[in-house]
């Protein structure tokens, strides 16, 4: 009986009336408390059925009063100070009625104590306000907030989102020091049926669904849209994409919650769309791992190498050296610390260099004897790359056999090297780079066995250099085209710090783990996103329309490029779980390290030759399945694909 009691009150609907029928019992009990004591106290006896009488008669009174009023409609655990107001005008409203219909229906309320309606109001004012504060504070700790008023100056919005999600914003910006930014004319449900409701004294203007038809009648009220506020932090990408295609036809300016923030506020962004909800992770093993060690990043001005250096460098290391080629990459990251740390904490030093100078990198290393290495430098642009495929195969990898070389000379304890999707079934010279730089890590932890060496295999970072996102906003803030290689495309997306923070997560896993073992490491990227679809939904994120506003142009794929990414060779890698969640190993190894550092010797060799013939032998040792594109046949003579890379697009 009290569970199918909880399911009817679940229903909005019978939540409304179960609540307004429990406020007017109160109302009832108190009118006839109120009555006994009043005969009480001037020692009388009551007369036949006055009580009982009052008491039907006030009942009656609230529940037409909360219906006049409004009162109905609040949702206790979300009360404000509009309800409570609302609540004082039904209250007032029930204690006039109720003694009218005394006198003209009963008695003429001959025998009404005509002081009851002062006594009984406030008393029963007093019993449901706090009645609903005792709800408020339960569920949600919260009181001063509803005593908070707001600028009626401020611009219009309306909140969508799920009914706690709705009510936590309420709260936090009523708490906030300034206070909110909007005036909130309404709220959209996302989950619960509270049409006709309202929450912290808003009204509940309808569904999702009825999204357009709201905003053609608020345009009517006032004469525009008000802003749309979306209230959900995490949500999923087809909710994302919906709303944000939602919002550009109605021609509302959308923003969202702050994930880090609640009480602020921030525009839609590529991450949103991507839908990855933010992993919880475990940051104790990392802080184990770094803290009073000495680490050395490479790459470390680049957008990934940069947030490993923010995260590491709040683990508190020993001393943290940052090497670059870019001098304005390195000068950005060090004035960044510089703010972020003070000078008493000053422990990283930045080092100007190529990963391919041995000499200098061999400076550094004596210098800073790094313990922890974490390897980000390298080419990553597949078009450049493969026009200039030496220069590729040099830094990728013959920088990495350059640090893993020093690594094992000045007794480094953890290598971990940043790879990529690219490098699974490889078809450009990137990609083909890095999967060797794989395959030489792993290598190189059978050389050294006090060397915790791994590779980390993710897909594409929002926001990295080269990324698709940064050319489609800055090709939309030019007004377009917008050039999507091809309709089908597909590739996996994450944000910057889940990235950095996943690296170092499995960083950490295999040098506490199985630090004797060579591992790639791969993260789960969620589902692949279709990049024609992201570039529509960027295009909707600035208020624009798709081929209306914005003409998005299809070039067709570039050399080495294919329509969909993989994380693993799936007839060659058997992917274990491990306990970081989002982090998979794969510890196989297709033949001798030995045999795989001598070929890869050999491939160098060429490369410091700039012999091409002799590297498109080595990379069909290494490589079987790989095909290298012509350019690896005279890299000095412009190959077909720089016309390619630099042509029109085709209208």
């Amino acid at each position: 009986m009290i569970s199918k009691l909880k399911n009817l009150l679940k229903n909005p609907l019978s939540s409304k009336i179960g609540l307004t029928l429990y406020d007017a019992l109160v109302g009832g009990l108190c009118m006839f408390m109120v009555i006994q004591w009043r005969y009480a106290f001037e020692d009388r006896p009551i007369p036949d059925n006055v009580a009982e009488n009052a008491s039907m008669v006030f009942i009656g009174a609230c529940l037409a009063s909360w219906l006049i009023t409004g009162a109905h409609k609040a949702i206790w655990r979300f009360t404000s100070l509009d309800d409570i107001k609302k609540l004082f005008q039904a209250v007032l409203l029930a204690v006039i009625i109720a003694p009218l219909i005394m006198f003209l229906f009963i008695d003429r309320g001959e025998d009404f104590p005509r002081s009851v309606p002062f006594i009984v109001g406030p008393f029963f004012f007093f019993t449901l306000t706090v009645s609903r504060m005792v709800i408020l504070i339960f569920q949600n700790g919260d009181i001063r907030a509803i005593f908070r008023r707001q600028d009626q100056n401020l611009p219009n919005a309306i909140l969508i989102g799920t009914e706690t999600s709705l009510h936590n914003y309420l709260r936090d910006v009523s708490r906030k020091a300034g206070g909110p930014s909007y005036i909130i004319r309404g709220l959209i449900g996302t989950d619960a049926d509270h049409g006709g409701r309202s929450i912290r004294g808003i009204p509940v203007l309808g569904h999702r669904e009825d999204l357009a038809s709201i905003y053609k009648d608020l345009k009517v009220r006032y004469g525009s849209v008000p802003t749309l506020i979306a209230t959900d932090v995490n949500q999923g990408r087809t909710q994302s994409y919906s709303l944000v295609r939602e919002a550009s036809e109605i021609g509302t300016p959308l923003v969202r919650v702050s994930q880090s923030r609640p009480d602020t506020l921030s525009p839609f962004e590529a991450s949103d769309l991507i839908g990855r909800e933010l992993k919880a992770l475990d940051i104790t093993p990392v802080r184990r791992f770094i803290t009073g060690k000495r680490v050395l990043i490479t790459g470390a001005g680049g957008t990934i190498g940069s947030e490993i250096t923010r995260q590491v460098a709040s683990l508190e290391p020993e001393r943290l050296a940052l090497l670059d080629s870019s001098e304005y990459n390195l000068y950005q990251i060090d004035r960044e610390l510089n703010e972020l740390l003070p000078d008493s904490q000053k422990m990283w030093f930045p080092y100007l260099s190529n990963i391919c100078d041995h000499m200098h990198l061999d400076e550094i290393f004596a210098q800073e004897a790094p313990q922890i290495i974490i390897h980000a430098a390298a080419l990553k642009h597949v078009p450049l790359s493969e026009i200039n495929p030496i220069e590729a195969l040099k830094t990728n990898i013959g920088g990495t056999e350059n640090i893993l070389h020093l690594a094992h000379k000045y007794h480094a304890e953890s290598f971990t090297l940043i790879s990529t999707d690219k490098a699974v079934k490889p078809t450009n010279i990137m990609g083909a780079s890095k999967r060797i730089a794989e395959m030489l890590t792993m290598a190189h932890t059978h050389k050294d066995q006090n060397l915790s060496a791994c590779a980390v295999r993710f897909g594409n970072v929002l926001a990295s250099t080269g990324s698709v996102v940064p050319l489609f906003e800055e090709q939309i803030a030019k007004g377009g085209p917008v050039t999507v290689t091809d309709k089908d495309v597909t590739r996996y997306f994450m944000t910057t710090e889940e990235a950095a923070a996943l690296v170092l997560q499995a960083a950490a896993l295999n040098a506490t783990e199985r630090p004797e073992l060579g591992s790639i490491y791969v993260l789960e990227m969620g589902e692949p996103v279709k990049i024609n679809q992201l570039a529509r939904q960027l295009i909707r994120l600035r208020g624009l329309v798709p081929d209306r506003d914005i003409k998005i142009v299809y070039t067709g794929l570039r050399p080495g490029e294919k329509l969909t990414e993989e994380l693993r060779d799936h007839d060659e890698e058997f992917l274990e779980s491990t306990y970081v969640e989002g982090v998979q190993r794969f510890t196989g190894f297709k033949t001798t390290p030995q045999k795989i550092k001598t070929q890869i010797d050999d491939l160098l060799g060429f490369v410091t030759a700039r012999d091409a013939k002799g590297i498109k032998k080595a990379l069909a040792k290494l490589l079987p399945d790989y095909k290298p594109n012509g350019s690896l046949t005279a890299e000095s003579q412009p190959p077909n694909n720089v016309t390619q890379l630099h042509a029109k697009p085709k209208s």
